[in-house]
């Protein structure tokens, strides 16, 4: 600040400022919390943005717990008191069991004599020795303003995507985490571990349109993300070694984990963490019904675990198909395991406004629909099956969507929600890469295979590479309006980036058949109520297919420039529409020759006509001498013509043609017999 000026700094959080409340300046504040709106402290824009040197940790615990010279690595995990872990005689977590089970012999046990289940991570305690390493560990966290203001924009601009959490009840606890004298818990590790990891997801989406610099509060994001990781590295397996069963909150930090390893561009990460993230939700009972849930756990936190399972659904269909895994969650949705509650975060927009989380209900819904739908893994493809399973799709899970979520939607409530429109997008983009999912085991199929199928199966295969293609324009602009919602900048996000990549790869393919787009005006006719890919059908050309395929590349190109994850696809992409382009251009130069042929066989057939009008029939052929030979002439098939034009071509570029693999049978059969030249007809 310059000398001789002065700036009146606000002291409160706008709520307050507008009720002219005092504020303790807190993340979220006392009054907000107080009036049961934490998601609503909101501080000014100017000082969120300014960039100011970070404050020390000021939690009045600092002081309470000294910390020794030495200690014990925090990531090995032998770390700490091996006292801290007794034998267990718990039948629960000997036997494995999940105790609050209703099905298994734990609950035959429990019928005769009560058995206690395992304990919650909140009533297991730590030791002393413990919480030394922990508080050394705590002093690696960023200070709180920093934590602070990630909080804040991972509620207000980045838990829209997933919704892994619920605001008002995850920032209760954040408030409360400090507000606690010391650590006491397993529960309270975890939930650190949480909001660390919280931090540094929202960080790989800074800067952004509202925040242009790469610091937070004068401490750069690298910085922040490493300190972030350190911490939770440290923290993690303590947790894990005094309470091997696990929470709710440890699958969400988990998850948090998978979501930034696919953002680092680490599929398999992503994977391995929701496998974690599973196996911990299976042992604390998420995927059984939640009348069996403690009874100690309010309607809210119910919910939760019903959220979560949900996202777990989600993420476990969408990573199994596109890598081709095995899913962990194999059985269906039972109503008892989805969400029941309608949660409206603003009170303000009223209670008959839609539940945003509703997006993830229906991308449940649909991962279903798919599962329950798909062909057996290993068997042949069935194009006609693919066609009814599109038709089934329409008939029951498109028509049956939320109006506001549809294809076609209700837009009233845009307005008042500013993330609807988004989570809409999403919904969509999903649905079009299922249908790509559907479709795109066709390109998979061999020459040989289809040569020999009935006409009516050619027919449905060419429709299906139609409907691939429509399916992937659409996805590609769904991407497309998704990204210009969210400002058009860059961004590490693998909602983005992945579908422009796996959309655009199949159309490139597509783009390599010579016989591609084919009939586009007499389609299969499907008569549906809603048909999202039959009118793209008709409009369907090569030209629009690879000029999406080009738009794509420039976007993967500028988002490259944060985003490994990008930069990889857009590596790849480039070569294979180099591929494509190449090929094209040299089936362009066969086309030319082709033409040629053509035309010679035309006048050619001009010159005979006009002979056979200058002579009747008989006394041309007893005149000529060459009657035989011009007879033979006459004759001459395509093939043979077309052969006296090819042979002037090199026979190398003819080869990279057939090496291409871009000649028709006729052209490398018929053709190159050809090149062994034929009599010239009469001049």
């Amino acid at each position: 600040m310059q000398a001789g000026k002065r700036t009146r700094e606000v002291s409160s959080c706008i709520p307050c400022y507008q009720r002219k409340q005092k504020c303790d300046r807190q993340y979220p504040c006392d009054r907000c919390s107080r009036r049961r709106l934490p998601e609503h402290c909101v501080y000014a824009s100017s000082q969120i943005q300014a960039p100011r040197l970070p404050l020390a940790s000021g939690t009045s615990r600092d002081e309470e717990i000294q910390v020794p010279e030495g200690h014990s690595s925090p990531t090995s995990p032998t770390a700490g008191s091996s006292q801290e872990k007794p034998k267990s005689s718990s039948l629960a977590e000997v036997f494995g069991y999940y105790g609050s089970s209703e099905f298994n012999i734990m609950a035959l046990v429990r019928k005769l004599v009560p058995e206690n289940d395992s304990p919650d991570a909140k009533d297991i305690a730590i030791s002393n020795e413990t919480a030394v390493q922990v508080r050394k560990t705590i002093d690696l966290m960023p200070s709180r303003p920093i934590l602070d203001f990630l909080v804040r924009y991972f509620v207000t601009k980045v838990n829209w995507i997933d919704q892994v959490l619920y605001p008002p009840w995850f920032l209760r606890q954040y408030q409360r985490w400090w507000n606690l004298d010391q650590l006491s818990s397993v529960a309270d590790l975890e939930f650190t571990i949480l909001f660390l990891r919280v931090c540094h997801y929202a960080s790989q989406f800074l800067p952004s349109p509202t925040y242009t610099i790469d610091s937070i509060k004068g401490v750069g994001l690298a910085d922040i993300r490493k300190s972030c990781e350190e911490a939770t590295n440290a923290l993690t397996p303590i947790c894990i070694r005094l309470d091997p069963r696990g929470s709710l909150i440890r699958v969400q930090h988990t998850a948090f984990a998978g979501l930034d390893s696919m953002c680092m561009g680490r599929m398999n990460e992503f994977w391995e963490q929701l496998s974690y993230a599973t196996r911990v939700a299976q042992q604390i009972g998420l995927h059984s019904d939640t009348m069996s849930w403690s009874s100690s756990a309010d309607e809210l936190d119910k919910e939760m675990r019903r959220r979560m399972f949900c996202n777990l659904y989600v993420w476990d269909s969408c990573l199994s198909k596109r890598l081709e895994r095995i899913p962990f969650l194999s059985d269906g949705l039972s109503a008892n395991v989805m969400p029941q509650m309608h949660l409206q975060p603003d009170v303000d927009v009223g209670a008959d406004a839609p539940d945003l989380f509703t997006e993830r209900v229906l991308r449940a819904q649909l991962a279903e629909f798919w599962r329950s739908h798909s062909p057996a893994k290993g068997s042949e493809y069935d194009a006609i099956g693919a066609e009814e399973r599109y038709e089934s799709f329409c008939s029951t899970f498109l028509d049956s969507m939320p109006s506001v979520f549809s294809l076609q939607p209700d837009k009233h409530w845009d307005e008042r929600l500013p993330t609807l429109p988004m989570q809409r997008q999403l919904l969509h983009m999903a649905i079009f890469e299922s249908l790509c999912w559907n479709f795109t085991p066709t390109l998979l199929q061999q020459a040989d295979q289809v040569r020999y199928l009935p006409g009516y199966k050619r027919i449905s295969i060419i429709h299906n590479k139609q409907a691939l293609a429509v399916a992937g324009l659409n996805l590609l602009q769904s991407v497309s309006a998704l990204h210009t919602m969210m400002g058009g900048s860059h961004t590490r996000i693998a909602s983005i980036i992945v579908p422009i990549f796996e959309a655009a790869v199949p159309l490139l393919c597509l783009c390599a058949d010579e016989n591609f787009p084919g009939d586009t005006g007499g389609g299969q006719s499907h008569a549906l109520k809603t048909d999202p890919l039959g009118d793209g059908i008709t409009h369907l050309s090569r030209a629009g297919c690879m000029e999406a395929a080009w738009d794509a590349l420039g976007r993967l190109q500028t988002l490259a420039e944060v985003s490994n994850l990008a930069e990889v696809g857009a590596r790849t992409l480039s070569r294979l529409i180099e591929r494509v382009d190449s090929l094209s251009s040299l089936a362009l130069d066969f086309g030319s020759f082709q033409r040629q042929a053509d035309a010679a066989m035309q006048l050619s057939g001009t010159w005979i006509c006009d002979q056979m009008r200058e002579h009747d029939v008989g006394d041309f052929q007893t005149q000529s001498p060459l009657n035989n030979d011009l007879c033979t002439n006459v004759s001459l098939n395509r093939e043979e013509m077309l052969g006296d034009l090819t042979s002037s071509i090199q026979l190398e570029e003819i080869v990279s043609y057939h090496e291409a693999g871009f000649l028709s049978d006729l052209l490398l059969g018929s053709s190159f017999q050809g090149l062994r030249g034929s009599e010239a007809l009469p001049s």
